[in-house]
């Protein structure tokens, strides 16, 4: 294949996963809007959604479109590829059952921060943040991993993402964001205090794998008038992320 065809062809795959994001932001929508939102023309985007849908990744149900099935069993296998994951799985879940509050394993991608397990003490009944990006700055997952990154990582990540106000509480400038994860370093742990959703508040710890690099962090949630004092949530997180990166040296070792 020469230069010129694979340019085309790499051009038409990014516009169809730029489809699949759209309707996620979008939360759904009929052609005309998709196309108003992506500056595209209502033919070539017909053609990439008949695509997407004979391939299971679009689902139309009446006249708009939504994400399809076939994403969630992508996206679970994704999220069991690496053993370790279910480690972690089960010593949020353990937490989670100890403390009754909400305990969520988050690891790194793209320079944002994912929800893989999202645990609660009801064991029929899993948290509903799963599979949710949030951006690193106003998470208490994102913040804690952000203070193991080195400052060009740092940057690296605010260069591709910027640090969008989500709330009034959001951190928007780059010098006190540096400040604050210089804090999280001394502490040794990371506070979101509805920064990144109103009424939500978290304090997260990092997991760090055998060779010091992150492996992703785990955190406690809920309500700020419910939950107690950031040091005490952070005492309960200790000992977890301890037992948790012990038994990732025993992965390793095996």
């Amino acid at each position: 294949m020469d230069s010129g065809n694979k340019g085309k062809l790499r051009s038409t795959t990014l516009t169809s996963l730029r489809v699949v994001d759209a309707i996620d932001e979008l939360d759904g929508a009929r052609l005309s809007e998709i196309a108003e939102y992506m500056d595209l023309s209502t033919s070539t985007l017909y053609t990439h959604l008949q695509t997407l849908e004979d391939c299971g990744y679009v689902k139309k149900l009446g006249d708009t479109y939504h994400l399809g099935l076939k994403l969630f069993h992508l996206g679970e296998n994704a999220r069991h590829r690496d053993s370790r994951y279910q480690i972690a799985k089960e010593k949020a879940f353990e937490l989670a059952s100890t403390t009754g509050e909400e305990v969520s394993f988050a690891v790194e991608e793209g320079g944002r921060s994912i929800i893989l397990f999202d645990e609660i003490s009801n064991p029929s009944s899993e948290g509903y943040q799963v599979g949710r990006y949030f951006y690193m700055h106003n998470s208490a997952s994102g913040k804690v991993m952000l203070a193991r990154f080195s400052d060009d990582r740092v940057t690296e990540i605010l260069n591709q993402w910027g640090l969008p106000a989500v709330t009034e509480n959001t951190i928007v400038d780059r010098q006190e964001l540096f400040d604050e994860l210089e804090r999280v370093r001394e502490q040794g742990y990371a506070v979101n205090d509805q920064e990144a959703l109103e009424g939500l508040r978290s304090v997260a710890v990092a997991v760090k794998n055998p060779d010091g690099s992150v492996f992703g962090s785990l955190d406690i949630s809920g309500p700020p008038y419910r939950l107690p004092p950031n040091e005490e949530l952070a005492e309960l997180l200790d000992p977890v992320v301890e037992s948790l990166e012990a038994e990732l040296e025993l992965h390793v070792a095996e």
